[in-house]
């Protein structure tokens, strides 16, 4: 009988295709559409505006850098920028 889960028997492949969904999944929801700072600093590489707004969130251990969360109001492209 086969003892592991159908996530442990994943190629690698799938496995990468899972995570880059989930984290995807989880920065949608980190940002809220009209919540942030507003920043001129920041130019989308969508829409090439600089009408932005960014938050900051530990989301590696404490160690590491923050990661900046950052939502274009013009066009809505969201991205992040981890050190």
């Amino acid at each position: 009988l086969a003892t592991l889960t159908a996530e442990e028997m994943a190629s690698d492949a799938l496995k990468q295709e899972r995570s880059k969904l989930n984290e995807s999944a989880i920065n949608e929801h980190q940002l809220a559409m009209d919540e942030g700072t507003g920043t001129d600093l920041i130019q989308c590489g969508k829409c090439k505006q600089n009408n932005c707004a960014y938050t900051e969130a530990q989301t590696r251990s404490a160690d590491e850098p923050m990661t900046l969360f950052v939502f274009c109001k013009n066009c809505g492209h969201r991205w992040k920028v981890a050190d």
